[in-house]
């Protein structure tokens, strides 16, 4: 499905003195072909995005059962043609999972973006490169619960949030009853 021309791509994992502790770094540059869209019929969203990320990430695995990480991801997009929209995003967020004998599994994650958008903000191709995001200032969290009930059976709970500068919290909560046949 992604036909990507994508080079420079670069991941390591350094473990220190406890091998409980993992650096993970990514660096890319790409130009993939699904984030390209063109209209003949509406050409204010058409877009074709060049793309550079870089995106360290520290995890520590307290024991088997629980994770922590801290990441940070820098996100350079630029469209290639029409309105030349440019943004430049920096993310960072934290992230726990906590599990229990894969019984039960929760997991939460908190993140602060800075959008730095060039262009209209107020179009399909900005909302596609700032991915339903808005200029300046951006925070989103989740809490997702699943329990599995019996063989056949699991629960899940999910809960997310966003805010931005400009306009209020926005909450969203799914439950899901999966049954296994």
């Amino acid at each position: 499905h992604n036909t990507a021309s994508r080079s420079d791509l670069t991941s390591k994992q350094l473990h220190g003195a406890s091998p409980s502790l993992c650096l993970q770094i990514k660096f890319f540059k790409t130009n993939i072909e699904s984030d390209r869209a063109t209209s003949e019929n509406f050409t204010s969203r058409n877009y074709d995005l060049e793309q550079w990320l870089v995106s360290p990430k520290v995890s520590y695995l307290l024991d088997d059962n629980k994770r922590f990480d801290l990441f940070y991801q820098f996100h350079k997009k630029n469209n290639l043609i029409l309105g030349q929209e440019i943004l430049e995003q920096h993310k960072l967020g934290v992230s726990a999972v906590l599990t229990q004998n894969q019984k039960a599994a929760i997991s939460a994650e908190l993140n602060y973006f800075s959008n730095n958008f060039r262009g209209n903000a107020n179009n399909p191709v900005a909302y596609q490169m700032m991915e339903g995001l808005q200029p300046g200032t951006n925070f989103t969290w989740s809490i997702i619960a699943q329990k599995r009930l019996t063989k056949y059976l699991d629960l899940n709970l999910n809960y997310f949030g966003r805010k931005t500068e400009t306009s209020q919290t926005i909450h969203t909560g799914t439950v899901q009853l999966k049954a296994y046949f």
